[in-house]
């Protein structure tokens, strides 16, 4: 009888501990959770799903179901893990986190997600949400809270949301409709952004201007009181009929969470830096209701065949730059629509011209009037008409017809037909020619040109700016890099240093480095007892610094997390014995051999290299720019922007012949001379200065003025270059009388014209790392130091700014390509790019254009006074080459 109740005792105690093994072995869940499952459609869901289980991988990844059929997936997945080990036993938990924000009311259904692990596969339940109209009753969240953490009863549902208005829901195609997003709230805003814009998808949008920051009113809304501000306002013109969705604006707000005491404040948005030490902020996402618009076609009853789409109220004005011009003279004809509309999508009004009249293309402004609601503005089509005949001519009134969406009608503005008078060439007052007139009271400044340029020690290649090198480019970046390493570092010892773990992770390779040194001079004494109480020691440091765990807990078991961290299994069971073998050399009775101990030294060694090999231990490393890649980048841009010296035999040699042609007034060889060392690639001042002397001596009026130019370029202050350039404009037959610009662009151009882009650059460059170290000091220095250093860098920056204005405005004007010489004795510049065209006015040899535009072999050129025509490429050359 005892023997069956022993036997059946034993039979039990097998079968329970068989199962207590089996739950210990399979504790593995999925599941899906929501933090509510009654909400508003205003409202935003969370959506978790948790996988957790005993010594399972951390990369497992679930297939989820289409979220985006019933919702908007506004942000996720937010991934969080957690590891915990109790008595040894490994636990660890992942989740993956969803904010979605419902697309329709009613029952929504998020399906099933799975997961396969270790050959099966697991499957969460479908979870059904409610979602309503208005605000949702309160409910205590089935799932965690939307931060993942906390007590969901500690804090209160924040009272606030957004709300969209429209001026009207019905409106005509391109008739204006203003929607306004406002924000209603109870509480402290202490940020916000909007995280998703509406699509706006079947209109033109213009953004309106809201004040920034929003100004706060306070309105009742159903017995309480609530702060509305005014977030975005648009206006918005639909391009197609029908019923058109306004999409929700999704925004994410910081909230203050303080006590009810604390709460209310007269302006939330003036709470941003306030108070940033009592409660906390919470994260909310609010969206508003979708607004369904009626758009209406426009009527094709009464559509005047003028009508080019346009709906608003407008007005009209046409005006002409002339009502009695000469034949071929231009004729600016100006319309002017003024009013309330879409001024950016208004087409040209209708202008019927005579056939003797010959039109070009319409130059448009655009000016809006910001301020004003519903939009309003004007915009100005200018059009240059030029007659071929002449005679009396009427231009028909111009028409511009348009959709009134007030009055429902179409309506049609004409302006008053246009009187023109077209005088012959022979019968004008005064001739085309009389823009350009002949220059016979010009006297020359002098009895000659001043003599060509001899003694040059060497000639060098101009052409290569400074300004435009790398050198001068790393001296920009290298001072920014700077500033950017010092607030690195300073933030790097604000903060990183006080952070406890860093600095434990970041000691630990140093300090158990200086330990092994110590242990190894215990072992060659032979003091085998302290020599495993500081290897033991060691260990346990170095792996709790790493960890961020007190030394006297490391034991044996710390190998598994280890091998979590991607330690390799040898490593683990090595480390794991070590530590073993240190606590029983210190306890026992013999003492170990000189081997042993160096066999040990070796194998901490080695577990410390392994360990340092791992991403996951290794201390967040901070930016730094090693100092040999400066360097290096330094010397290669020194060498990229080194000038070319040109000191060979050959170069010098023409220059010398060329001069010695010159003064034997060969002037043709010394011609070949000079351009021979240009075509070679070598660009300088001075080869230009006596090319276009020997130019000039040769007749060559215009292409002297080119050469004297471009050596004026390389050499702003040269006295013989502004000396010869001048006689060489004397020369010329043209008189340009050219339009002032104002003082101070007079002083800029002048200025312009004294300085080379290197010489300026310079300045700003020495202004720029002056300011850049007084930023550096600014960034380690005391807050009162700190105020000093900001009124002392004031004037640097100021000069700094001057110089860089400077500094672009001569770099633009260095390396300007419109700037030509015409080279053709004499040309008759057209009314257009062909030579079928009527001439405009007639320009000599060396005059100086600007060119506008180019049509194949044609290029349109303005004069100083503002008058411009089209002539043959060939006949000009400009300053600058492209």
């Amino acid at each position: 009888m005892k023997s069956s109740r022993l036997h059946g005792f034993w039979f039990g105690a097998t079968i329970i501990l068989l199962l207590a093994n089996a739950v210990h072995a399979g504790v593995f869940t999925f599941k899906a959770d929501v933090d509510k499952t009654r909400m508003a459609f205003e409202d935003v869901l969370v959506l978790s799903f948790i996988i957790s289980g005993d010594n399972m991988v951390t990369d497992l990844r679930p297939e989820l179901p289409d979220l985006k059929k019933d919702f908007d997936v506004l942000r996720g997945p937010n991934q969080s893990s957690s590891i915990s080990i109790i008595n040894g036993k490994y636990t660890s938990s992942i989740s993956y986190q969803y904010m979605l924000s419902p697309k329709n009311t009613g029952t929504l259904e998020i399906g099933s997600a799975t997961l396969n692990y270790e050959g099966k596969t697991y499957t969460t339940d479908p979870i059904k949400v409610e979602v309503v109209k208005g605000a949702a009753p309160d409910q205590t969240p089935q799932g965690p809270s939307q931060q993942g953490q906390g007590s969901p009863q500690q804090t209160e549902q924040p009272e606030v949301f957004l709300k969209a208005e429209v001026d009207k829901e019905t409106a005509y195609i391109g008739e204006q409709i203003t929607v306004s997003f406002y924000l209603y709230t109870q509480v402290n805003i202490s940020g916000y952004d909007i995280s998703q814009q509406p699509q706006f998808t079947g209109f033109w949008v213009e953004e309106l201007q809201t004040p920034s920051p929003p100004k706060l009113q306070y309105v009742a809304l159903n017995g309480q009181q609530y702060g509305v501000a005014l977030m975005k306002k648009t206006a918005l013109f639909p391009t197609t009929s029908g019923e058109v969705t306004i999409d929700p604006l999704v925004m994410t707000l910081a909230v203050r969470t303080r006590s009810r005491a604390r709460a209310w404040s007269n302006d939330p948005f003036n709470q941003l830096f306030d108070d940033p030490f009592f409660g906390g902020t919470q994260e909310v996402i609010r969206k508003t209701q979708p607004l369904v618009l009626k758009i209406l076609p426009l009527p094709e009853e009464n559509r005047p065949a003028t009508f080019n789409g346009d709906v608003g109220s407008y007005s009209m004005s046409v005006t002409t730059s002339a009502q009695k011009v000469t034949q071929d003279e231009p004729i600016t004809l100006t319309v002017k629509i003024q009013g309330s509309g879409n001024i950016k999508t208004i087409k040209e009004p209708v202008i019927t011209l005579p056939e003797a009249f010959k039109r070009y293309d319409t130059q448009i402004t655009e000016n809006p009037f910001p301020l004003q609601e519903p939009l309003q503005g004007e915009k100005i089509f200018e059009t240059v008409i030029i007659p071929s005949q002449d005679g009396e001519f009427q231009i028909a009134p111009v028409q511009f017809s348009y959709f009134d969406p007030q009055r429902q009608t179409y309506q049609t503005l004409h302006s008053e037909p246009i009187h023109l008078v077209v005088l012959p060439k022979a019968q004008a007052e005064t001739p085309v020619e009389r823009l350009i007139t002949t220059k016979e009271e010009v006297k020359l400044l002098g009895q000659d040109i001043r003599f060509i340029k001899t003694n040059m020690p060497r000639l060098t290649d101009q052409r290569g700016s400074w300004h435009q090198s790398g050198m001068f480019l790393l001296l920009h970046i290298v001072p920014i890099l700077a500033i950017i390493a010092a607030f690195g570092y300073k933030h790097y010892r604000d903060t990183y240093m006080r952070d406890e773990r860093y600095v434990r992770q970041k000691r630990a390779n140093k300090q158990s480095k200086t330990r092994l040194k110590t242990a190894g001079q215990l072992m060659q004494q032979g003091n085998s007892k302290a020599f495993y109480a500081e290897i033991s020691n060691i260990l346990r440091q170095y792996l709790g610094d790493k960890l961020n765990l007190p030394p006297a807990g490391i034991s044996g078991e710390i190998s598994q997390i280890l091998i979590e961290q991607g330690l390799d299994e040898d490593s683990a069971q090595l480390l794991k014995n070590c530590l073993e073998q240190c606590d029983y050399a210190r306890f026992a009775p013999i003492d170990a051999s000189n081997k042993d101990m160096q066999t040990m030294l070796e194998h901490v060694e080695a577990i410390i290299s392994q360990v340092e090999r791992l991403n996951g231990l290794k201390p967040l490393k901070t930016m730094r720019v090693p100092l040999s890649v400066l360097l290096v980048f330094a010397c290669t841009s020194i060498v990229v922007s080194s000038r070319v010296w040109c000191a060979t035999s050959s170069v010098e040699e023409l220059f010398q012949q060329g001069n010695a042609f010159y003064e034997q007034e060969n002037y043709q060889e010394a011609i070949a001379r000079y351009r021979g060392i240009l075509t070679s690639g070598i660009e300088n001042g001075y080869v230009y200065y006596n090319l276009g002397n020997a130019l000039l001596k040769s007749q060559k009026i215009g292409e002297a003025i080119l050469n004297y130019e471009r050596a004026r370029r390389l050499l702003p202050r040269d006295e013989d270059v502004a000396f010869n350039l001048q006689y060489a404009r004397a020369l010329t037959l043209d008189k340009m009388e050219q339009e002032s610009d104002g003082k101070i662009l007079e002083m800029l151009k002048q200025m312009r014209e004294a300085f080379t882009p290197d010489e300026v650059g310079f300045v700003m460059l020495f202004f720029f790392l002056l300011l850049s170290l007084l930023m550096i000091m600014g960034i380690f220095a005391s807050r009162q130091w700190r105020k000093r250093l900001l009124y002392i860098g004031a004037l640097p920056a100021l000069f700094w700014i001057v110089s860089g204005i400077l500094f672009m405005s001569i770099a633009s004007h260095y390396s300007s390509t419109t700037e030509a010489i015409l080279l053709a004795p004499q040309v008759e510049a057209k009314t257009g790019p062909g030579e079928g065209y009527s001439a405009v006015f007639a320009i000599h040899e060396g005059a100086r254009v600007r060119i506008q535009r180019e049509r194949l072999d044609w290029v349109e050129i303005q004069l100083p006074n503002k008058v411009i025509g089209w002539v043959m490429r060939k006949d000009l050359e400009r300053i600058h080459p492209q």
